[in-house]
């Protein structure tokens, strides 16, 4: 039944790909900046560091590509140029659950919201990624934290 429900997936995925003839490239993420997976995770304008806004792009190809672990070497490429740059850490809270790896997930997402505090959607963000890897590690209490916190960022 998986192999079968795979099998369909990839169909409608190559199907979606030739109707739309909408090719992914590097220059396309530049050109259109708003390929992101989430929004809270568009490069700032100010960040006054033109090299962070082409690694991340970089990145979110790689995310695109399903190249977790370069990802994760770039964005930690980021965070040595900016180390306080907030959606670079959420970036790797998501990429660590990806890989499976909820414990670290959950830190770089607490990681991020240390420097997202006037930022209320990317924190909305990681306190999901919170969430999400509490509920993979089996953590009541924490899942119940990260719930109340989503529903008091959602006021903003």
């Amino acid at each position: 039944m998986f192999r079968i429900i795979v099998s369909l997936s990839l169909i409608l995925l190559i199907v979606s790909c030739a109707v739309t003839e909408k090719h992914v490239t590097h220059d396309n993420i530049i050109k259109d900046r708003g390929n992101y997976k989430y929004a809270a995770w568009q490069p700032d304008a100010s960040t006054g560091f033109e090299a962070i806004n082409v690694l991340l792009d970089e990145v979110d190809m790689l995310i695109i590509n399903q190249d977790y672990n370069a990802g994760a070497d770039k964005l930690e490429r980021v965070l040595r140029i900016k180390p306080n740059y907030a959606p670079a850490w959420s970036r790797l809270s998501w990429l660590a659950l990806q890989m499976n790896s909820p414990e670290r997930s959950v830190q770089m997402a607490k990681r991020s919201n240390s420097f997202a505090y006037s930022d209320p959607q990317l924190q909305l963000l990681n306190w999901s990624f919170i969430r999400d890897a509490s509920k993979i590690l089996r953590d009541e209490e924490s899942y119940y934290r990260a719930t109340q916190k989503l529903e008091s960022l959602k006021a903003f």
